[in-house]
């Protein structure tokens, strides 16, 4: 019986194994450079399979040698494929050289002479070194004409990075990722990409204004200003214009501007009838303006930032779209006009799927200036509750003890969430917080501060899932599991290992985005919502 189900599995593997050279080849390309290269001791047939692959993607975060080493192996497998004259569709390298001598530099400007006579059709090169200082570009990257996808990131693009540029006549994508880069020399780069249909820029210094235009293809782009540094890496931030023609949108699915400086008002003025996501973080130039969006198919908006826009949309003909707002809010003596602009914007999204959150809350005005807000609130909607705005989910972090009653009866005051979470249940800080909600949530007896919005809340349950969130079921507190520190633990100490490593990604400085990663790596630890009920 064993004999014939070894047979059987032999039989199998030879049937894969009789495959064309070209599907096997296929079924490679899907695998990293490390698996590909495990498949040679599968059988004979498989030897040298992964050495004709039409994609090459190395590595040196998995690389054992040192950097001379891993370049040597990367210029060997390169050469290899022009002996046997292969093709190379895909190249991939990411790398953390600290300084490029000589030798490498050459050996790069190989690569690049090899891959453009190869007809490369996605060329990435990646250069991340642990320490600030980024690398000049060779220029023979821009005189790859067949590229039809370049991913750069962690270079300095001089003037020389551009002296040697062609015509991009394929180039759909373009990637640049952490650059250094001037205005001149990025206009440059677009005009000779007329077929650009994904734009995707994240900028570390040196460029403070950029213009899109005469991208009538673009339809995904996406802007990021390295706006969360330490305070050493002070700087300001980016102006970004696009072509003001009625046209220019017309392809766009996908709009993400983040660190934008200048005005966003003239976005009034356009259409964009293929916009499906559009989102909006810590922009400056949504300050002082009322933003009219005209996108009728739009499916998701998000808003990211620590003050309230005024954004307004067109009629979306699509019957479910959502709202993700963040907010990272400190307030002071203007808390009542803080929540009024809140309430104008959840109304003018309404006909959405909202979820509301508050990353950072800071009030240090007095409780009449909540109170305040409720009544002016109730006089803007006729006393009528069903005026109040439904949001499907609310969440708050860094929220001391003492806000949140104040803080619920603001918010109260100018919607109505159908769940409030996402609590993990799992440390001690949470499991305080989660047994004070529900205390100012259930407890009906007379206090100093009026829960006004008692009287419209006809139900309240404390509900439980796994950190996937696929089934949520009722539980008390009784019920809720001991408090275990581990999780906890284990997330900073995975942080503080990710901050050895990557010293120079910005994002673990900033507060919100911290919350966020140590919520996203206690994935042992339950969630914990409450589902409201509202008359």
């Amino acid at each position: 019986m064993k004999r014939e189900k070894r047979e059987e599995g032999s039989n199998s593997i030879d049937k894969i194994s009789e495959l064309p050279q070209d599907i096997l080849q296929r079924i490679l390309y899907w695998l990293s450079q490390e698996d590909a290269v495990r498949t040679s001791v599968l059988s004979k047939s498989w030897r040298n399979i992964w050495c004709t692959r039409p994609n090459l993607n190395f590595s040196d975060a998995t690389f054992k040698g040192n950097m001379h080493q891993f370049l040597s192996v990367v210029n060997t497998a390169l050469q290899l494929y022009r002996d046997q004259r292969l093709c190379v569709d895909e190249f991939h390298v990411c790398m953390s050289v600290f300084s490029f001598d000589c030798a490498s530099v050459s050996l790069v400007e190989e690569w690049v002479r090899i891959l453009t006579s190869m007809c490369v059709k996605k060329f990435c090169l990646c250069n991340l070194p642990k320490r600030s200082i980024v690398e000049e570009l060779p220029s023979v990257v821009f005189g790859a004409e067949s590229l039809q996808d370049l991913h750069l990131a962690g270079f300095v693009l001089h003037r020389e990075a551009i002296e040697r540029m062609v015509l991009f006549k394929n180039l759909t994508s373009l990637s640049l990722q952490r650059v250094s880069i001037e205005e001149g020399i990025f206009e440059k780069i677009i005009s000779c990409c007329p077929l650009i249909e994904t734009l995707d820029i994240k900028v570390s210094s040196v460029l403070r204004k950029i213009i899109v235009k005469n991208l009538y293809n673009l339809k995904y782009f996406s802007f990021s200003d390295d706006v969360y540094r330490p305070a050493s890496f002070e700087k300001e931030l980016c102006n970004v214009w696009f072509h003001k023609g009625p046209d220019f949108f017309r392809n766009l699915k996908y709009l993400s501007l983040c660190g934008v400086k200048s005005s966003l008002e003239h976005l009034s003025s356009c259409k964009f009838p293929s916009l499906k996501f559009l989102y909006l973080a810590n922009c400056d130039g949504l300050k002082g303006i009322k933003l009219f969006i005209d996108a009728p198919n739009i499916i998701y908006f998000g808003y990211d930032g620590d003050f309230i826009p005024s954004i307004s949309f067109a009629t979306v003909t699509s019957s479910e779209w959502i709202s993700d707002i963040h907010l990272t809010c400190e307030l002071s003596d203007d808390a009542s006009s803080w929540f009024i602009k809140l309430h104008e914007l959840l109304k003018s999204i309404s006909q959405s799927k909202i979820s509301l959150h508050f990353d950072r809350y800071s009030l240090n005005a007095d409780r009449d200036g909540i109170r305040e807000n409720i009544n002016m609130v109730q006089d803007m909607n006729g006393g009528n509750k069903h005026a109040s705005v439904v949001v499907e989910k609310f969440k708050f972090n860094w929220l001391p003890l003492s806000l949140i009653s104040s803080i619920l009866n603001g918010v109260f005051s100018i919607c109505r969430p159908r769940n409030i979470e996402d609590f993990l249940c799992g440390g001690k800080g949470e499991m305080k917080r989660i047994e004070r909600l529900w205390k100012i949530l259930t407890e009906r007896k007379i206090t100093k501060e009026d829960r006004f919005w008692f009287r419209d809340l006809e139900e309240v349950r404390m509900e439980i899932s796994d950190y996937n969130q696929k089934e949520w079921r009722p539980t008390t507190l009784s019920e809720l599991p001991e408090y275990n520190d581990n999780n906890r633990a284990m997330s900073l100490k995975k942080l503080r290992d990710y901050r050895e490593y990557n010293p120079n990604d910005p994002w673990h400085w900033d507060p919100m985005s911290l919350s966020r990663w140590l919520n996203e790596n206690q994935r042992e630890s339950n969630s914990i919502r409450f589902a409201l009920k509202w008359r």
